[in-house]
């Protein structure tokens, strides 16, 4: 077995371990992962598992960690410019700007689609097992902040119960989730955005009054 003793093999027995437990992750998920089956593709000692990560979990982290930090960062970026057009009265590019945001995102999930696989199929038993959850929470405090702006510039909308709202939000997310948990391909999932962009403006129109 190899071990991190050789000059200059730390940053490859690095990458080995983490291409070799995203593979096992897919497959088995995290429960059922073995640090040891790891090790093993990864032509490594458990011993040198232990020099890069102190657990499994930190392990799962290291994977997918970057991308849920930088689609969280889209997230707040979209909803800063979203907040923006609100500001500035023009609801009407706040729509497009919904689909132009919703398609930016799917080109991104599919550009690092195994990751996406790993934390809605293949989380649970980490902190990111409810990562969809963390989707819809922070959507509803953004949410908040919308409604606050719209009220303050006297746009007249109709209110919802605090779960109205998560079931709403949670189906407009659950709807990019299906492309993950399904396989779409990247043209299918596209050509589908145009039609929930479509579907949510008209329902989101409708259920708050809006123009």
């Amino acid at each position: 077995m190899e071990g991190d003793c050789i000059p200059g093999n730390f940053q490859q027995t690095h990458e080995n371990l983490l291409q070799c437990a995203k593979e096992q992750f897919l497959a088995f998920g995290f429960e059922r992962a073995s640090i040891r089956e790891i090790c093993k593709e990864a032509h490594v000692t458990n011993g040198a598992f232990y020099n890069h990560f102190t657990d499994k979990e930190a392990l799962f982290g290291a994977i997918v960690e970057p991308v849920f930090q930088t689609i969280s960062q889209m997230y707040n970026d979209a909803a800063a410019e979203q907040f923006a057009l609100v500001k500035n009265d023009d609801l009407l590019q706040l729509w497009k700007h919904e689909e132009e945001t919703l398609c930016s995102m799917i080109e991104y999930i599919y550009a690092h689609f195994e990751i996406f696989q790993l934390l809605l199929m293949c989380s649970a038993g980490t902190k990111y097992a409810d990562f969809q959850d963390m989707v819809v929470r922070a959507e509803m405090r953004e949410t908040k902040k919308f409604l606050a702006e719209l009220k303050r510039r006297g746009i007249p909308f109709r209110n919802l119960e605090d779960d109205e709202w998560h079931i709403l939000v949670h189906a407009h997310y659950a709807s990019l989730a299906e492309l993950v948990l399904h396989n779409y391909p990247k043209e299918t999932a596209l050509k589908y955005a145009h039609t929930l962009a479509a579907f949510f403006e008209a329902g989101w129109k409708a259920v708050l009054g809006l123009p």
